[in-house]
């Protein structure tokens, strides 16, 4: 009987360890709440193929949170039922929800409209390529792949949910883990050419986030098709601390004087240059990518580290991007830097600055300022400031109606030949 009761206690105790090893809670975001069950009804023999194909369950990613849509049934005219779910959203001030709406189907893509337009089109046998426009004009987007339903509905769900692009790990060239056993990685999502051949390649990083929300990993999916659709192979970079990207984020370590004024950047930009140099050297022995001079594009920060580097080192860079371009809205600490990028990139380097006049983190005649003293200094650049973007005007890359053929133009003018 000891025996016994020995033996009982030890199972219990185990049982109780194994339960406590399960985690109580779970990343709110990672929940995509979907219906007790699917009315699903198979297409019938005179539903044509290029509708037919729509058919089934999708999950991946819709401004890069998680989403799924569920094609219930089909018919010949093109209507569609379909089951749309998402996940919450901190960052869009989004709640996890799902619901059942109609779509149609025509040429190729599938369309639901509403307080949003969502047009689903096909960019591969089994995925679809997403684009959302907002009653304001914005756009997002994400990519979705054909999942099994049956499993779906059984409450399956993707450990890794598909993402727009491959992702890739770049080692640092310059920065080690604390042990210095390996260099830290940095994450990028990449999007390899298009069409056939070797492309030039382009990187795109991001702005400046606050707290938790530097943990979220940018696609830049829109805006990476956009440069694929001109020719481009793209890499998007997630600087150190950001997303999954490994080390720590010091580009807020902003020297100050005795009063707490701030009087030196000059740290954290080093930071960013050595995370896009560790970039430019992964990306250039990607499959499909030639090698020679980059393109360079960001959003805030992003737009401003693409300007500086192409002041440091104009050989290696083809053209500039800048979507609201800054890195602290404070002149007299940020201004020399334009002048500095001015002087060095010289008719070196072409350069496109896109700017909207209700920027509420850049005001119009500080992003005038940055413009003069760069033009000043011997720099060229087409500088557009942009009217009328909705809300705030620092998000204008999210209105690519507004930008898009300004910026197919600039591309166009360069030479993506150029070794």
């Amino acid at each position: 009987m000891p025996r016994l009761l020995v033996s009982f206690s030890t199972l219990f105790l185990i049982l109780m360890h194994n339960a406590q090893a399960q985690p109580l809670t779970v990343d709110p975001e990672s929940i995509v709440p979907l219906p007790d069950k699917f009315d699903i009804e198979m297409p019938a023999p005179d539903v044509p193929p290029g509708i037919a194909r729509f058919h089934g369950a999708w999950v991946g990613t819709w401004h890069d949170d998680r989403h799924i849509l569920v094609v219930e049934r089909v018919r010949p005219d093109g209507h569609a039922n379909v089951v749309f779910a998402q996940a919450d959203s901190a960052f869009y001030g989004m709640n996890r929800e799902w619901w059942r709406d109609e779509a149609t189907i025509a040429d190729g893509v599938l369309t639901m409209t509403g307080f949003r337009t969502f047009r689903y089109a096909f960019d591969g046998p089994d995925r679809l390529y997403l684009t959302a426009t907002l009653k304001s004009g914005g756009v997002t987007s994400g990519t979705l792949v054909r999942t099994d339903v049956a499993r779906l509905a059984a409450g399956d769900r993707p450990i890794e949910w598909p993402w727009p692009g491959e992702r890739v790990s770049i080692p640092h060239l310059t920065v080690r883990t604390p042990d210095g056993a390996r260099p830290i990685m940095l994450e990028a999502t990449f999007y390899p050419p298009a069409g056939p051949g070797p492309a030039p390649l382009a990187i795109f990083t991001h702005g400046s986030d606050i707290g938790r929300n530097q943990l979220r990993t940018w696609s830049f999916s829109t805006e990476a098709h956009w440069l694929r659709d001109n020719g481009f192979a793209v890499l998007a970079l997630m600087r150190r601390g950001r997303g999954r990207s490994e080390g720590i984020n010091g580009e807020e370590d902003f020297g100050r004087d005795h009063e707490g004024s701030l009087i030196d950047v000059s740290a954290g930009i080093a930071q960013a240059v050595e995370d896009l140099e560790s970039a430019i050297a992964y990306g250039r022995k990607l499959p499909g990518v030639r090698p020679g001079p980059v393109l360079l594009a960001g959003q805030s920060r992003g737009g401003f580290l693409a300007m500086h580097y192409a002041g440091l080192k104009p050989s290696e860079v083809m053209g500039v991007v800048n979507f609201s371009g800054g890195w602290y809205p404070y002149g007299p600490v940020t201004t020399p830097y334009y002048a500095n990028a001015g002087r060095s990139a010289a008719g070196k380097v072409p350069q496109l600055w896109l700017y909207a006049d209700n920027d509420q983190l850049y005001e119009g005649a500080l992003i005038r300022e940055y413009y003069q003293a760069f033009t000043a200094a011997g720099g060229s650049a087409r500088f557009e400031l942009l009217h009328g973007i909705p809300g705030d005007g620092h998000l204008l890359r999210l209105y690519p109606d507004r930008w898009r053929p300004i910026a197919d133009q600039f591309l166009a003018t360069l030479d993506l030949q150029k070794r």
